[in-house]
């Protein structure tokens, strides 16, 4: 018995080193080409050792647009991350605790709706944004990712809202306190993990996504995946100014993520009710 657990605990960390490997390997190198002359790359074989530089980074801030890229970016995927937490949890928690009887079947409608391909939903969506004069602006990107994060936001949230102790929400009305008191002072601060990890996904969606973007933006309002993609074959032959570019744009997901890892860490109702 000794024996075999011995071999399952070895297996079971092994496996996780070499996820971690398989992860982290393809990330490091990239940062590290980045810092990198073309000569340094292309040494064979690697070393580790070498002399850094800043010319990559120099070369997409101070000769291409990527500072607009990123400020496009920032400003489209901030404003996606907060309409789609905001309305997804207020969704959610009308759905939970407003007595409404079809809650459960309108929270696996909004799963079904997340199991679409996004691809289907362009035409229609790209025709909507143009009636509006929205085409080539930051609402139009940000109202396709909201729409097509909402519904797994409002998912999770029901999720996570209908696990909440109901001692905790039938003090609340005792004591006094309105539906949209309880939400403020007792639900939000109970659900602040639920709300981190909802804000990383909705961050990582709408920061990598390409394809509503590349349709619904113009030259003023690119993206960082959109002008990435526009310049590939520019920097194909160029390692060092594409491993630079692909840095900057995974550095911010990689700072959120660390930001929020504490709440994610956390029991959803941890502390809630004592005794």
């Amino acid at each position: 018995m000794t024996v075999g657990r011995a071999v399952r605990s070895v297996t079971k960390y092994a496996v996780l080193v070499l996820f971690g490997l398989w992860s982290a390997v393809p990330i490091v190198l990239v940062v590290l080409n980045s810092f990198k002359r073309r000569l340094d790359i292309f040494k064979n074989p690697p070393s580790l050792v070498f002399e850094p530089t800043l010319s990559n980074y120099r070369k997409i801030f101070l000769t291409d647009d990527y500072l607009a890229y990123y400020r496009n970016s920032i400003a489209i995927t901030s404003m996606t991350t907060l309409l789609s937490i905001v309305f997804g949890l207020f969704a959610a928690y009308g759905l939970v605790y407003f007595g409404l009887k079809q809650a459960g079947k309108i929270a696996n409608i909004f799963l079904w709706v997340k199991m679409i391909p996004p691809i289907t939903m362009l035409l229609p969506l790209s025709s909507m944004l143009y009636l509006l004069d929205l085409q080539g602006s930051y609402l139009g990107p940000v109202l396709a990712h909201t729409s097509l994060n909402l519904a797994f936001v409002i998912w999770l949230f029901m999720s996570i809202l209908k696990e909440l102790p109901s001692e905790v929400i039938d003090a609340a009305t005792v004591d006094g306190c309105t539906k949209m008191q309880t939400f403020w002072f007792i639900v939000v601060p109970m659900v602040l993990p639920g709300i981190a990890a909802c804000t990383v996904l909705c961050a990582q969606y709408s920061w990598n996504e390409l394809l509503f973007v590349l349709q619904l933006t113009r030259l003023d309002t690119y993206t960082l995946p959109v002008g990435i993609s526009k310049l590939a074959g520019e920097m194909a032959g160029d390692w060092g100014k594409s491993s630079a570019a692909a840095t900057v744009t995974m550095l911010p997901i990689i700072i959120v993520g660390f930001f929020v890892q504490k709440y994610i860490a956390q029991g959803t109702t941890s502390g809630a009710v004592k005794g």
